[in-house]
């Protein structure tokens, strides 16, 4: 019989315990290796913000940059965003019946960018009930199944985090 689960239950053998001790004689980490030891990302010039609507022979979309309605990760629209987005309601034609689609980059999978896309899409549809009645809403959450740039860098993949607002003309 093993030693282990006879020590385990004594409480002689107790899970191990990671903590965090500030120590003096350890020297401070250079800059350089502080700024490698950090995932970093650059924003600047990555958020396409609102694209002016698009009109084919299908109808009509509105593609908005989630980098400039929600925070990463979350499905909260903030108030600046809730006004950014109010200012390109006027649009849509009265009683149109408006898709909302919510797409994500391709990080975290499925399992996260499905819920999230359709979490976001959910969030844009109630700023859209709040300030126009008459639109007819459908929400759709395609995640990163719909990607409009090949993810090669950070500019890239925020392009495809987006919520894309269609409806017929």
């Amino acid at each position: 019989m093993s030693l282990l689960p006879i020590l385990m239950a004594t409480g002689l053998l107790l899970p191990a315990v990671h903590s965090y001790v500030d120590r003096d004689d350890v020297p401070e980490p250079s800059a350089e290796k502080i700024e490698r030891s950090v995932d970093t990302y650059v924003v600047e010039g990555s958020v396409e913000g609102v694209a002016a609507p698009e009109t084919t022979s299908e109808g009509t979309t509105l593609t908005i940059g989630s980098d400039v309605l929600f925070a990463f990760a979350s499905a909260v629209v903030e108030d600046a965003a809730q006004a950014a987005l109010s200012a390109q309601l006027d649009q849509i034609p009265v009683g149109a019946q408006v898709t909302v689609e919510g797409h994500t980059d391709s990080r975290g999978g499925d399992a996260v960018n499905v819920p999230l896309s359709v979490a976001r899409g959910e969030a844009v549809a109630a700023v859209l009930r709040a300030s126009r009645p008459d639109l007819v809403l459908e929400v759709v959450g395609k995640g990163s199944s719909e990607p409009v740039a090949a993810e090669t860098d950070e500019p890239a993949m925020a392009k495809n985090r987006r919520v894309e607002l269609s409806w017929t003309s």
